[in-house]
């Protein structure tokens, strides 16, 4: 053999190393990294969904808690009962003889479905006063304050009668204090 010949020979051993090179390990992993490169793509636009979902979610979670916010400071509590002793101290006024000479609260029934679904009753109430127009206007500001949820169904204002003139005048106010329904009346 030739020195010429050996070349050629180790020259066609060397191409054919680098042949089985190039189809054994560098192809396949040419061809891997293609799908690679699409899996990556694939997954980099599911993290760009997965961001985008999280901001609406960040999003929406501010909403509801301002949403929350704001019915907190609108919404009154249904009581699951009417709570008549709380409310009567609440609207109760100072029988001073001056301004208010006289405060009676009177239970006058129960109102069944009063928001038309049958989740709440009302517990019907007349407070008679015999006060001066501020204090009566006075009862009825109680009832917009309170906590849990009173409504105002109706006023009446009289002049006292009597033998000497005051400011003072006869007033009935009548409200219902909403419950929610089934859970047993009154106290």
């Amino acid at each position: 053999m030739t020195r010429r010949k050996l070349e050629h020979g180790y020259l066609a051993l060397v191409a054919l190393v680098v042949i089985v090179a190039i189809a054994g390990f560098i192809w396949p992993n040419y061809s891997r990294s293609a799908e690679v490169a699409g899996q990556i793509e694939s997954l980099e636009s599911k993290i760009g969904r997965l961001e985008d979902a999280r901001a609406m979610l960040e999003n929406q979670t501010r909403a509801i808690r301002e949403l929350d916010a704001i019915r907190v400071a609108r919404c009154r509590e249904v009581p699951r009962n009417a709570q008549v002793a709380e409310l009567v101290r609440a609207l109760s006024l100072e029988v001073d003889g001056v301004h208010v000479s006289d405060q009676t609260f009177t239970v006058s029934g129960r109102r069944e479905n009063v928001d038309g679904e049958g989740r709440y009753e009302g517990l019907s109430m007349v407070v008679d006063l015999e006060a001066d127009f501020d204090h009566i206007c006075s009862v009825i500001d109680r009832c917009a304050s309170y906590a849990d949820l009173v409504r105002v169904t109706g006023l009446d204002i009289g002049i006292t009668r009597g033998k000497e003139v005051s400011n003072r005048l006869q007033a009935s106010v009548s409200i219902d204090a909403i419950y929610q329904s089934g859970e047993g009346g009154s106290e």
